[in-house]
């Protein structure tokens, strides 16, 4: 039975299976000859190329290691720059903005308005019977 998969590993693999199968028979089919050459220089192709991806997919998972630890590095060389610029300028000081960092604001922060209890909110028919008296 012939795979019906279309993924190169599959389309390879049946590439592998004819090649195997068909060397033999070349002898009675010589005009095979030529595409089984064709067919076997594809294959060894293919297969080289398989194994360079998978060399360049590695080094490309290196590659982004060292890229996340650079940016790691270099963050933290910008923190401390940070820190020391703000101790020269003061956390407040719009210079901060010319190296990219941002002041801390001068301008306090409102006070939210306290929520009335429960008892405030609730209407004086909610609060029951008023004494009279």
């Amino acid at each position: 039975m012939a795979a019906k998969g279309q993924s190169y590993a599959e389309k390879f693999s049946r590439w592998e299976i004819l090649i195997t199968n068909a060397k033999p028979g070349v002898v009675e089919m010589p005009h095979i000859g030529g595409d089984l050459t064709a067919l076997e220089q594809k294959l060894v192709e293919a297969r080289a190329l398989e194994s360079r991806q998978e060399d360049l997919r590695a080094q490309a998972r290196d590659l982004g290691k060292q890229i996340r630890v650079a940016a790691r590095e270099g963050e933290k060389a910008r923190a401390r720059l940070g820190a020391s610029l703000r101790g020269k300028y003061g956390f407040e000081s719009d210079t901060l903005v010319k190296y990219g960092f941002k002041p801390r604001s001068t301008t306090p922060r409102r006070r939210t308005a306290k929520k009335p209890t429960a008892e405030a909110q609730a209407t004086p028919a909610e609060q029951g019977p008023a004494k009279q008296g």
